[in-house]
């Protein structure tokens, strides 16, 4: 996720208001195999992001003013439980993109390895897989820990990836798998569809572009606020039409019941 939030972020890089502030990225990674994947995914953005493979990651994180941790939560204890590395992030805001690591977690993480004194600065994030298009719905935990000026301030950075939802960060467990579980199940139905399209004769190329194109559209309905998944259905469902018998076939094979048992077992799990 940390290569998808870079990408977003120097996508707008030309885009900014006169008043915005000029960003410096630095991205450190743990093998030379991660800093070749890193290269290619950037591509001609490369040269605005020091990347550093291996090295001294305490150097690295020296100069900067905000700390964005983008590893496998269970490399937590490795990675951050030097008594240097806690020193050089004191005073910083850190930004925890690691998915179940709770905020209690990760500060006594960093407190394990020295004393911090003041609590950490640290909001939790998990941002969507459209952050490298600048189309991410960024999760955001609410708390009193953060000052309200770092909390603008990651508003605004990720504001610039799409939209921001703040929730409790009792929810972020169960928001994370959620919207992970909408993506996974939205990405079936389409596959399947552009199947059986290809079956009936439809080139596959114009299928997939007309199966993706009603997702931002109905989506949008959506988020306008005047339907909902219901009346939607509703309003393009006209007697002996395709789409209600398209949902009562659905309906015949349990497929709604089927995802509601998904969704709360992913859920649950995290």
């Amino acid at each position: 996720m940390g290569t998808a939030i870079l990408k977003g972020l120097l996508s707008t890089k030309t885009r900014h208001d006169s008043g915005s502030p000029s960003l410096t990225y630095t991205a450190w990674v743990r093998t030379q195999n991660s800093l070749q994947r890193l290269h290619d995914a950037l591509g001609n953005h490369r040269k605005h992001v020091d990347c550093v493979a291996g090295g001294d990651l305490v150097a690295s994180i020296a100069p900067a003013h905000i700390v964005i941790l983008g590893f496998p939560p269970d490399q937590l204890q490795a990675i951050i439980g030097s008594e240097r590395l806690v020193e050089a992030v004191r005073g910083k805001l850190i930004i925890s993109l690691l998915a179940g690591v709770s905020y209690d977690r990760l500060t006594n993480a960093l407190q394990a390895a020295v004393t911090f004194g003041a609590k950490p600065q640290i909001l939790r994030e998990i941002p969507s897989i459209g952050a490298s298009i600048n189309a991410s719905v960024t999760l955001i935990a609410e708390t009193t820990h953060t000052g309200t000026e770092h909390q603008q301030v990651t508003t605004w950075l990720f504001q610039r990836l799409g939209q921001v939802q703040w929730l409790p960060e009792s929810l972020m467990n169960e928001a994370t798998a959620a919207g992970a579980a909408a993506d996974a199940l939205t990405m079936v139905a389409v596959d399947a569809i552009v199947d059986a399209s290809v079956a009936e004769g439809i080139p596959r190329p114009a299928e997939m572009r007309l199966a993706a194109a009603s997702l931002p559209s109905s989506a949008a309905l959506l988020l306008a606020g005047d339907l909902t998944p219901k009346s939607l259905k509703e309003s393009m469902s006209v007697p002996k039409g395709i789409t209600v018998n398209s949902v009562l076939e659905l309906e015949r094979g349990h497929v709604r019941s089927a995802i509601v048992r998904h969704a709360i077992s992913y859920t649950r799990n995290m």
